[in-house]
C-alpha cells in the first residue's frame, strides 16, 4: 500500500453479485515451484537492499507505510530477522531493537508522533522480528503506547477509522491483551462494514459512507482482523467481504481490481487477507474463467532481471517498489499481517531476543485493560515501578493514567480487590480477576507486576466456585473423571393421555415360532 487510499466513487454491488455467479475454473497457472522460486529471489533482493553496517531495511523511516513492514515479510518467506545481516555487522534485529528502543518512541519526538498506527505496526513488526515490543527499554512499551491512545467512542484507538482499529487488533492480539478486551474493537470494525461488503481507509458510520464503494486493500486488512480475532469464513460480515473480493478478480490477469489502477499493493493486502481466513488464493474459486489468479498477478510483476530482480513493481516491472516489495512477498509466501518469529538458518541460534534489563523499581509503562461487563472496556497506559503490587499500579493508574478516568477507584479487602470504579461482585462466586500477559487467570489481589506486563482484569467467576481460590493462585487442575456410577432405577411408566391410542401388532419368528408384539402409543383422533 504506497499511500492513505482516496475514497472511490463507484458502486461495486451488481457487479459483485454478477461475478459471484461465475463457475470454478481451471487450476492455477503458478506452480509451487514458481512461487517457492519467487519468494527466494524476493528474500535476495531483500537481503541486497540492508545497510550493510547498520542493519537497516532499505528506505527506512518511522511513517506507517514504512519498510520496516518488511520483518513480517521474511518471517512468512521462514527466514529470520536475526539472519538477515551482513558477516560480523548489526542484523535487522539487532537495527530494530535499538530504534524501537530509542528515545524517539519514548519521549523527545513522540511527543508530536501521535499516529496510533504507528505503535500498531511498530508493534507487529517487532513481534516477527523475534523482539518482545513491550519490554523495549524502560519506557518503550509499544503495545501501552496504542492503550494511551484508546478512545471509547469508537471503541478503538486514536482517530476512529478501519486503518487504527484493524492494526490495533491485530498489534494488541500478538502483544497478549485478551479477546474479552478487544471484542467492543472487533464490533466496531463489523459495524463499519460498507454495504458493498468491504471496507475503506476511513470506515463507515453512517448511511451514505456505508454507500460508498469500498477498497479491496482495506477490505483484505479487515478481514484479517476479523478471522484473527476468531471469526470463520462463513461469518455474515467476512463472507461478504470475501465475496465482495471475489466480484473484483480481473478475468485475464488475476489481479484485485482497484478502481484507481490494478496494482500489487491492493492484490497483496487482499490476498493476505484471504490467507487469515483460511482461504487459498489458487483455489478453483480464486481462479477467473482464463486460468489466472492473484498470485499469477503478483507474480507478473516481479522484476525478471537486472539490479532490481526479484524486487516486485507497483504497476509493472520497470522498478521494484519498496512497498510493492514487502507486501508482494508476504501474500506470495503465504503470510498475514501478524507473524511469530521462524527459526534461525541454524536452529541452535535463538530466534528471539530477551527483553531489556530493568532493575526492580524503575519506573516503567503498562498496558492496562478493565472489563467490568461484557463489552463494557476501559484501557490506558499506566506507569508504575516495575516489581509493584496490584493495588499500588491502581493508584497509579487513578493518579495519571492516560487516557484519564481509566481507574477513577478501587478497594482493597482481605488482600483481594473488591470494587474496581465502583463495581463489585454481585454474586459470592464472582470476583475481580487478573491475568498478566499470557498466564492464568487468579483473584486480583496483591501480586507484583513485572517489567512490561499487560495488565487484564474482568469481573467473573474464579476457577473454584465460591470465589475459593486465593489471591494470586490459580486453582488446581481438573482431576481426572471418575468411573460412571450404576445406572439409575428405571421410573414407572407413564398412563396413555386421554386422547391416546394404543396400536399392538404381532411380527413371528419363522424359526421359533415366538411372536414379539410391538406396540406404539400414539396421539388419538379427536371425535367430531
Amino acid at each position: 500500500m504506497r499511500a492513505v487510499p482516496v475514497r472511490c466513487v463507484f458502486a461495486l454491488c451488481a457487479t459483485v453479485l454478477s461475478l459471484l455467479a461465475l463457475p470454478a475454473m481451471a487450476a492455477a497457472t503458478s506452480s509451487q515451484s514458481e512461487v517457492d522460486a519467487a519468494i527466494a529471489e524476493a528474500v535476495e533482493y531483500v537481503r541486497g537492499q540492508q545497510d550493510p553496517v547498520t542493519g537497516e531495511p532499505f528506505g527506512f523511516e518511522h511513517g506507517s507505510f514504512s519498510s520496516d513492514w518488511v520483518a513480517t515479510s521474511l518471517a512468512a518467506a521462514g527466514v529470520s530477522a536475526a539472519d538477515v545481516r551482513e558477516a560480523g555487522n548489526p542484523s535487522l534485529q539487532d537495527f530494530l531493537f535499538a530504534d524501537y528502543g530509542s528515545e524517539f518512541w519514548t519521549g523527545g519526538e513522540a511527543g508530536t508522533f501521535t499516529t496510533v498506527a504507528n505503535y500498531e505496526r511498530a508493534t507487529l513488526v517487532a513481534h516477527a522480528a523475534g523482539l518482545d515490543p513491550a519490554r523495549l527499554a524502560a519506557g518503550a512499551n509499544l503495545p501501552a503506547q496504542i492503550a494511551e491512545r484508546w478512545n471509547p467512542a469508537g471503541p478503538g484507538f486514536g482517530e476512529p477509522g478501519t486503518t487504527n482499529t484493524v492494526f490495533g487488533i491485530l498489534a494488541l492480539k500478538v502483544a497478549g491483551v485478551p479477546a474479552w478486551a478487544l471484542s467492543p474493537v472487533v464490533a466496531y470494525l463489523r459495524q463499519s462494514q460498507h454495504d458493498d461488503g468491504g471496507w475503506t481507509y476511513s470506515g463507515a458510520t453512517t448511511g451514505a459512507a456505508k454507500a460508498e464503494a469500498s477498497e479491496p486493500d482495506m477490505t483484505g486488512a479487515a478481514i484479517a482482523a476479523l478471522c484473527e480475532a476468531g471469526a470463520p469464513p462463513y461469518d455474515p460480515p467476512v463472507a461478504a467481504a470475501l465475496a465482495y473480493l471475489q466480484g473484483l478478480l480481473v478475468d485475464g490477469t488475476g489481479a484485485v481490481h482497484y478502481a484507481f489502477g490494478d496494482n500489487s499493493d491492493a492484490t497483496a493486502w487482499a490476498v493476505s487477507g484471504l490467507s487469515a481466513c483460511g482461504v487459498d488464493p489458487q483455489s478453483p474459486d480464486w481462479t477467473t474463467p482464463s486460468g489466472k489468479t492473484p498470485i499469477d498477478h503478483l507474480l507478473s510483476l516481479q522484476v525478471p532481471s537486472g539490479p532490481e530482480a526479484g524486487g516486485f513493481g507497483y504497476q509493472d516491472t520497470s522498478e521494484a517498489n519498496l512497498y510493492s516489495t514487502q507486501d508482494a512477498l508476504r501474500a506470495v509466501a503465504g503470510g498475514v499481517f501478524t507473524a511469530n518469529p521462524p527459526l534461525r538458518s541454524d536452529p541452535a541460534l535463538p530466534s528471539t531476543r530477551p527483553g531489556a534489563s530493568v532493575p526492580a523499581g524503575t519506573a516503567v509503562p503498562h498496558l492496562l485493560a478493565i472489563g467490568s461487563a461484557p463489552g463494557n472496556v476501559r484501557m490506558c497506559k499506566v506507569t508504575a515501578a516495575a516489581g509493584a503490587p496490584l493495588p499500588q499500579v491502581l493508584a497509579a493508574a487513578q493518579a495519571g493514567g492516560r487516557p484519564a478516568g481509566c481507574v477513577t477507584s478501587f478497594d482493597v479487602a482481605g488482600g483481594r480487590i473488591t470494587t474496581l470504579n465502583g463495581v463489585e461482585a454481585a454474586n459470592a462466586d464472582e470476583a475481580w480477576l487478573l491475568r498478566l500477559d499470557r498466564g492464568p487467570e487468579a483473584v486480583a489481589g496483591e501480586q507484583p507486576v513485572g517489567f512490561g506486563d499487560v495488565i487484564s482484569l474482568r469481573l467473573g467467576e474464579p476457577r473454584n466456585a465460591g470465589g475459593s481460590v486465593e489471591p494470586g493462585g490459580t486453582g488446581g487442575p481438573a482431576g481426572p473423571a471418575g468411573a460412571p456410577g450404576p445406572r439409575g432405577k428405571r421410573g414407572a411408566r407413564g398412563r396413555p393421555g386421554r386422547n391416546a391410542h394404543i396400536a399392538c401388532r404381532a411380527h413371528g419368528r419363522k424359526r421359533s415360532g415366538k411372536a414379539r408384539v410391538r406396540c406404539n402409543v400414539g396421539k388419538g383422533r379427536r371425535r367430531g
